[in-house]
């Protein structure tokens, strides 16, 4: 026990009755242990509250320690305003590099390789398929990274993760009430 408890404890009996019911009308404003202590002390001067109320104030307690305890514990809202800045953030970026990508410059060598069969027939003598297939997927991926494809794949990746976002944005508001929901019915 702390030394500051005593005191709060010595000091929880010398408030009036309307001081200590404020303790349990607004719960949130105050520590678990300071409610509990304003609860035992209306019960010994003979103001015992209702169980509804008791529950109540138990299950406020019980999701708030839930939710410290989680390791990220983000509000819903939050997480659906972060996905809408994501959004909106990500599409405006795209629009504003597709506007001012320059074309993707022509290869040095003045002709792609691979349009060329005995460049394909030496990567699938040297490494089989799969070799060829890794320098055509290499020159795809590069591909996205330049010019105005730049611009189509910030916008794929902002859908995506935005999406993301928001889903979990989504389901953490629907967990709460689905669990606040089976511990009333029991």
């Amino acid at each position: 026990m702390h030394p500051s408890d005593d005191t709060f404890y010595a000091r929880i009996t010398t408030l009036s009755d309307s001081e200590l019911f404020n303790y349990t009308k607004n719960y949130s404003h105050y520590k678990a242990e300071a409610v509990q202590a304003a609860i035992a002390e209306l019960h010994t001067r003979g103001f015992p509250l209702s169980h509804a109320k008791l529950l109540e104030i138990e299950m406020y307690f019980a999701r708030k320690d839930e939710q410290t305890t989680q390791p990220f514990h983000f509000d819903p809202r939050q997480l659906r305003f972060l996905s809408y800045a994501i959004f909106i953030i990500g599409i405006l970026s795209s629009v504003f590099i597709y506007f001012t990508a320059h074309s993707v410059p022509q290869n040095p060598l003045g002709y792609n390789p691979l349009d060329s069969k005995k460049y394909l027939r030496d990567l699938e003598l040297y490494g089989g398929k799969i070799n060829v297939m890794a320098v055509e997927f290499r020159q795809w991926f590069d591909r996205l990274w330049r010019g105005k494809n730049l611009s189509y794949t910030i916008a794929f990746i902002t859908v995506i993760i935005s999406y993301i976002v928001w889903f979990i944005g989504s389901h953490s508001a629907s967990h709460p009430d689905t669990n606040s929901g089976k511990q009333n019915t029991l």
